[in-house]
């Protein structure tokens, strides 16, 4: 019985006393405010309940690259050399200034009810998840943070590193998803809410976005 209760505990690749300090510091880390939350209820602002939705999702499938890239070692490349982090970061940048000049130029949006379904359903959707999901890939800090993170929550004596890396980077991403989705779906209904109250709602909103990304693009820049 001893034999197999052994090799029961060897054969796990979780370390249930790592795994509920993970759960906890997981959910910390995604409720605290930052640059990712920030562009979800921006979006979602911007563009309404589904946009909002997307781009949690869009983040969400930045950070299961990372997980990737953490789990293949590839994460390391960056750290070890700088001018990798550097081209990520200033792609970065760019990137965020592009969405910054794109939302100054954007032409307001009509009404709900003067456009078709399909085109509130589809353009400003994917358009968010994109954006989110492409600022999250091109922010090298993520990539260290999940360098220095997951690791902790190992246990290199069960073996299987790789595929530890793998679970618990999934379960972040799932933690992550669970939380931000509903805050881009709050963030659209309070958007549809100020609409209705502010003729000019559209305008300025397009005007706020390209304020926040010019300042998310100069603290990527500076720090």
């Amino acid at each position: 019985m001893s034999t197999s209760c052994y090799s029961t505990e060897r054969t796990s690749m979780i370390d249930w006393n790592l795994f509920w300090p993970f759960m906890l510091a997981a959910v910390v880390l995604v409720i605290m405010p930052g640059p990712d939350m920030i562009l979800i209820v921006t979006l979602g602002t911007r563009h309404g309940k589904a946009a909002g939705v997307a781009a949690a999702a869009g983040v969400a499938a930045g950070l299961a690259v990372h997980i990737v890239i953490t789990v293949l070692g590839l994460s390391a490349l960056v750290h070890k050399f700088p001018a990798v982090y550097q081209g990520l970061k200033w792609l970065g940048v760019i990137y965020l200034v592009y969405l910054a000049i794109s939302s100054f130029r954007a032409d307001p949006e009509p009404p709900t009810g003067e456009v078709s379904e399909t085109k509130i359903l589809r353009k400003p959707v994917l358009a968010s998840f994109r954006s989110a999901a492409i600022t999250n890939i091109l922010n090298p800090k993520v990539i260290l943070f999940n360098l220095a993170f997951l690791p902790q929550f190992t246990n290199p004596g069960l073996g299987h590193v790789p595929q530890q890396l793998a679970i618990l980077g999934l379960i972040l991403v799932i933690v992550d998803f669970a939380i931000d989705g509903p805050i881009g779906y709050l963030s659209g209904i309070f958007g549809s809410r100020i609409a209705e109250t502010s003729n000019n709602y559209s305008r300025r909103i397009n005007n706020v976005a390209g304020a926040i990304f010019l300042c998310l693009a100069g603290w990527l820049a500076t720090t």
